[in-house]
Parts: C-alpha cells; sequence; structure tokens
C-alpha cells in the first residue's frame, strides 16, 4: 500500500473532520520518521488514527498510543488500523496520559519519537511533556500539533526558554512544532527563565470565537478558509 493512500481509506465522521491531523501533515509526520530511520514511537492522542497509521507505515515496528476517549469516535481509530492491516504494530493504551506515562517511565520505556496531540489545555500538554522528557532518548524527537493554540504555544515559548537540551526544528507546516533533546538537563533547583509568548494570540481567539455561540455564513466561511491554511 502506498502512504499517499492511507488517508483515503480511513474511516472518519464527516462532521468531525478537524479532530483528525490533515493528510499533509500525516504525510510529513511519515516522511520525517522514515528519513531519520525511527523505529521506537509514542503518540498522546489516537482519534481515528491518522498520525498512529502514518507513524506505523514508516517504522513497521511497535507503536504506543494513549487515548481515553476512542468510545468517542466510534472505536474508528482503531478499526482504522484493523483494515489497514496495521494492528500487529499498535500497543494502544485506553487510559489518560497521567496514568499511562508514569507507567512507562517506571517500567524504563524509551522512545525516539513522540507525539503530543492529547489534551489541550495548559496543564495538560505541560504534564505530557514533562513525563515524555523522561521517556524520550538523547536525539530523539518531540512534536506538538496544534500550534494555533495558546496553551501549545505556551508549553512550547517554556521549553525554548528554560530547557537548552532541547533544540527547536523549523518545519514548513504551521500547525505543527518539532524539538529535539540535544543534552542532559543541567539545571539547578533555582533555575527559571520567563516564557510568556503573544503568538497565536490572535489565531486561537479567533477560533474559538468561529466554533462556539451562534452559528453564522460569516462565521462557517472564515471556518472553511481556516482549515484550508491550517
Amino acid at each position: 500500500m502506498k502512504t499517499e493512500d492511507i488517508s483515503n481509506k480511513l474511516i472518519i465522521n464527516a462532521n468531525d473532520e478537524s479532530s483528525a491531523i490533515k493528510p499533509n501533515e500525516a504525510l510529513f509526520i511519515h516522511d520525517f520518521i522514515k528519513g531519520h530511520n525511527i523505529k521506537k514511537t509514542l503518540e498522546i492522542g489516537f482519534a481515528y488514527a491518522r498520525s498512529a497509521s502514518h507513524i506505523i507505515q514508516a517504522t513497521q515496528s511497535k507503536h504506543i498510543a494513549i487515548d481515553p476517549f476512542q468510545s468517542n469516535y466510534d472505536n474508528l481509530g482503531l478499526k482504522n488500523i484493523e483494515n489497514l492491516g496495521f494492528s500487529e504494530f499498535l500497543d494502544f493504551r485506553n487510559d489518560f496520559s497521567h496514568n499511562v506515562l508514569p507507567k512507562l517511565a517506571a517500567e524504563n520505556h524509551k522512545f525516539e519519537f513522540v507525539f503530543i496531540d492529547g489534551d489541550h489545555k495548559f496543564d495538560g500538554i505541560f504534564i505530557d511533556f514533562y513525563y515524555s522528557d523522561l521517556l524520550i532518548n538523547k536525539n530523539g524527537f518531540l512534536m506538538f500539533h496544534d500550534t494555533w493554540m495558546r496553551s501549545t504555544r505556551l508549553v512550547t515559548s517554556y521549553i525554548k526558554k528554560n530547557r537548552l537540551d532541547y533544540k527547536e526544528i523549523k518545519v514548513p507546516l504551521r500547525n505543527l512544532q518539532l524539538f529535539q533533546k540535544v543534552g542532559d538537563d543541567t539545571r539547578n533547583g533555582m533555575f527559571f527563565k520567563e516564557f510568556y509568548t503573544l503568538r497565536s494570540i490572535l489565531s486561537h481567539n479567533l477560533i474559538i470565537w468561529m466554533t462556539t455561540g451562534k452559528s453564522n455564513i460569516f462565521k462557517k466561511t472564515l471556518f472553511k478558509l481556516k482549515e484550508l491554511v491550517k
């Protein structure tokens, strides 16, 4: 099966397309993983399995995915993986990441690539980063989705300002942000740098306005345009 054909084979609720990462984002993740010969992967957030299927296609290896809300998607993510013939590679954890990640750390799991696309509240994303940092190998990669959100931008700003053991790697897609762990965390117990940022303040508030409250043709048109450029 060609990688380009995977998205066409996925069953995704037509009224919930925005929950899935975009096909070009999934292809970018696939090509990045394939290009770096990555095999050990972890994903927080699963939904319709678009990202998971592309990760598995790239690695042909065991992939751990964490998501307590698969039933909200009519289990279509798991069905998609099965239909693609990828079930043997998927280690699905039907639980919250704040429960699963500490267990993985206690079991001394290590990963080369972690994709964070689960809870989108600031504290949830930060917890996912905290434990992912414990799980990722030196020279491994950490990728965030939904950088249009203020919560995501504040977490990644914290990393850029406070975690000198990470370097940001620029990517051509505006809704992804990529970091590589390049060293050890040598901060002392008093280390802290302010990390407030104005990044995504406009996009976040505009999209929240478009998707809440009374709908109208203007909001619908703007949302469709947003989906084209996100």
